[in-house]
């Protein structure tokens, strides 16, 4: 039941430790909103295998039980947590922002119900929920919703889809050279995810800020580098590896910019 996607991880932690970095401070609230935000994320796997044993599967199987056990201990989790950001935020922001975050869960859920868990696009779309734990962490340590937390929020949204695709034309690559057949869509999409990455950073430092343009920067060359110099027989654990490292340290830059 535990998540195994290292990506996902760095992509919902990530930019919350990144808001708080930019913040200078955490409160009781961080430690309710990311355990909030880790409770919901860690749903996603058990409510997918009740889903299945509910429409899929004809027998019972034996992992239904541990899901089922799982759920309640998150759901009791979410309550309380939920709870306490009620009482701080007011209700109806607790609710709009836990009903948007519910909404995803169900969606990602559901689209693995139906096989397209692996869809690129539907992986990019999913990267801006995980990332959103940048204003999660900014509201729950300023008490507002402050102009950098939606930068942080976007800048490494952008980071991670452009993360997204370059894996997976990797992977459709590695697959190619099997089949001989290639998706040259999913690598355009790549390059133009490229591209807007230093588009920012262009519009950015011509702006002045040179220090924040200098993350989508790091992105885009690198992301560029590996793709323009790709080795397929890299293991993909260190590929993965080295997408991990490089979004930290573009969050740490973005962090210290906003600072």
């Amino acid at each position: 039941m535990w998540p195994r996607e290292h990506g996902a991880w760095s992509l919902l932690l990530t930019p919350f430790a990144a808001a708080l970095l930019v913040a200078g401070r955490a409160s009781l609230l961080s430690v309710a909103a990311l355990g909030a935000a880790l409770s919901l994320f860690l749903m996603r796997d058990p409510l997918l295998v009740l889903a299945r044993q509910h429409w899929v599967w004809r027998d019972q199987h034996p992992e239904s039980a541990l899901a089922r056990r799982w759920m309640a201990a998150l759901g009791t989790a979410l309550i309380i947590l939920g709870a306490a950001l009620a009482g701080a935020w007011g209700l109806l922001l607790a609710a709009v922002m836990g009903a948007g975050a519910i909404a995803a869960t169900l969606g990602t859920v559901w689209m693995a119900l139906h096989n397209r868990q692996r869809s690129v696009w539907l992986q990019a779309l999913s990267c801006g929920g995980l990332t959103f734990t940048a204003v999660l962490a900014a509201r729950s340590a300023t008490g507002n919703f402050p102009l950098w937390a939606w930068w942080l929020w976007g800048l490494c949204w952008l980071q991670g889809a452009a993360g997204i695709l370059a894996v997976h034309t990797r992977l459709d690559a590695i697959s190619a050279r099997r089949s001989w057949m290639a998706d040259h869509a999913l690598a355009r999409a790549t390059w133009l995810a490229i591209g807007l990455l230093a588009g920012v950073a262009a519009a950015l430092a011509a702006r002045g800020s040179m220090l924040l343009a200098a993350a989508p920067t790091l992105a885009a060359a690198a992301h560029a580098l590996d793709l323009s110099t790709m080795n397929l027989d890299t293991k993909l654990r260190v590929v993965g590896l080295r997408a991990m490292t490089l979004s930290i340290v573009y969050a740490v830059i973005t962090a210290l910019a906003l600072r």
